[in-house]
């Protein structure tokens, strides 16, 4: 029996939706006054992070936020080893993407967590659908950075073909600017 099946590409989907609920609300929770300075700051010591600093927390911050979120899925799931492991992989290659600040053709955008660590306020998951539930992706909403949030198929950089323009707050609109 293959160990990564149909049952598998399901599994992945609630993974992904467990760590997306479980990193935003610790996350968000890591922002607020009470716990910002003591266990989140040091991470936020980085406005143009580098992929190590995804790994660059205090200790609760790693339990919490990154480490409950990554393996609660595969736990939920009573999923195969195998399978864990891939997931495992992936959520640290996915977070040193995020905070590698690279653009790299055919991979998922760093652009919404680069924001995040520029501003503090805003895109507090890993996927956005608690910040557009929340309405925490609205800082971000209209800015250069969310153009330029999607997945490139061009060999060209991003940042050419979407250049910083004077201002591009004034459309706040949330959708991809042209």
């Amino acid at each position: 029996e293959a160990v990564v099946s149909t049952q598998s590409t399901g599994e992945f989907v609630v993974f992904t939706l467990v760590e997306e609920v479980m990193f935003y609300y610790s996350h968000r929770l890591l922002h607020s006054p009470r716990f910002y300075a003591k266990y989140h700051k040091q991470h936020h010591e980085w406005t143009a992070p580098i992929g190590i600093t995804s790994i660059y927390c205090t200790p609760l911050e790693m339990v919490c936020s990154n480490l409950l979120p990554s393996i609660m899925g595969p736990m939920i799931m009573q999923s195969h080893i195998f399978v864990a492991w891939i997931w495992i992989a992936l959520v640290i290659f996915s977070t040193t993407l995020a905070h590698g600040g690279y653009h790299v053709p055919f991979l998922f955008s760093p652009e919404a967590h680069d924001y995040h660590h520029k501003t503090f306020n805003c895109w507090f998951g890993t996927i956005g659908i608690l910040d557009k539930l929340h309405k925490t992706d609205k800082p971000f909403c209209g800015s250069i950075q969310e153009v330029r949030h999607y997945v490139s198929f061009s060999l060209t950089p991003v940042k050419e073909l979407h250049p910083d323009p004077a201002d591009r707050r004034a459309n706040a609109s949330c959708t991809k600017v042209e």
